[in-house]
């Protein structure tokens, strides 16, 4: 069920309406989201819904943790 609720975040719904488009209870709906956040690095609901939104548009995403370090070191990012 997580991966159905992960694949309905895309356009970011409320608990609410995530619930009725899976037919389960907000409850539920917010019981899954919270146990994906720390197994995908402890990302916010906003960041789930990002990386959800990439996933339906098959657009590799890279990690927070990467983008992170290439950002404070760009010359990693750079062909000498």
């Amino acid at each position: 069920m997580e991966r159905q609720v992960f694949a309905a975040l895309h356009d970011g719904p409320s608990n609410e309406a995530l619930a009725a488009s899976l037919h389960i209870t907000p409850r539920t709906a917010k019981f899954h989201i919270a146990n994906l956040r720390p197994k995908l690095g402890g990302l916010s609901r906003l960041q789930l819904c990002l990386l959800a939104a990439l996933e339906k548009l098959e657009i590799p995403a890279i990690c927070l943790t990467c983008a992170h370090t290439l950002a404070k070191a760009p010359e990693l990012t750079h062909s000498a």
